[in-house]
C-alpha cells in the first residue's frame, strides 16, 4: 500500500509515469501524437522507475494481460464512506470505490465516468485531482476552463509551456459530446 504523501508532487518519476500511461484517449492534434508518445519522446521519462514500480517485466503483458497479483496500490478516503482504491499494474491502473471497480485505463478502458465540474470544483487537493483526472469527462462547452485548470495544476510538475501542451492533450482525449 502507498499513502498520498509518498507520490507528492516532489516525486517526479511517479507523476511522469503515471501521466504517460494514464490517459489512453489523449492526443495533441496537431502532431496526431498520444500523450504517451509526447511525454516519453522528449528524453524527460525514465521508464525504469514506473517498471519497476508496477512490476513490469518482460512478457507480463503476454502472460498476464499486464497484471500483476500484488500490484502497488494507494487508498485514500475521499468521503466518510467512501474509500478510493487505485491499483497500479504494468498494463492498467484500476479504479475502486469501496471495493466496485470503476474504471480502467489499460487496454480494454473504462473511462468518463465523472465529471469535470464534479472534480475540480473545487480542487481540494491536487494530487487527487491529477490522480481521478484520467475519469474525467468534459463538456465542450468547458474546454477552455478545464484546459486552463488542469494547465494549472501541470505546473506543480512541468514548465508552463509542457503543462499547456499536455493539458490541451489530456482535454481533447477527455471531451464527451
Amino acid at each position: 500500500m502507498i499513502l498520498l504523501h509518498e507520490i507528492d508532487f516532489s516525486n517526479r518519476d511517479f507523476w511522469m509515469g503515471f501521466m504517460a500511461t494514464s490517459f489512453p484517449t489523449a492526443l495533441e492534434e496537431e502532431t496526431d501524437m498520444s500523450l504517451t508518445q509526447l511525454i516519453t519522446g522528449n528524453g524527460m521519462c525514465d521508464t525504469r522507475w514506473w517498471d519497476n514500480f508496477t512490476k513490469y517485466y518482460d512478457g507480463v503483458l503476454e502472460k498476464s494481460d499486464g497484471y500483476v497479483d500484488d500490484p502497488e496500490t494507494l487508498i485514500y478516503e475521499l468521503a466518510p464512506a467512501q474509500i478510493l482504491k487505485i491499483e497500479f499494474h504494468p498494463g492498467d491502473t484500476v479504479y475502486f470505490i469501496n471495493d466496485k471497480q470503476i474504471a480502467c485505463t489499460g487496454g480494454h478502458y473504462n473511462i468518463q465516468v465523472i465529471p469535470f465540474k464534479e472534480l475540480s470544483n473545487p480542487i481540494i487537493d491536487k494530487q487527487i485531482f491529477l490522480l481521478l483526472l484520467p475519469l474525467a469527462f468534459i463538456n465542450n462547452s468547458n474546454k477552455d476552463e478545464a484546459t486552463k485548470i488542469i494547465s494549472n495544476v501541470l505546473r506543480e510538475i512541468f514548465d508552463q509551456h509542457l503543462s499547456s501542451r499536455y493539458a490541451d492533450c489530456i482535454v481533447n482525449g477527455l471531451i464527451s459530446e
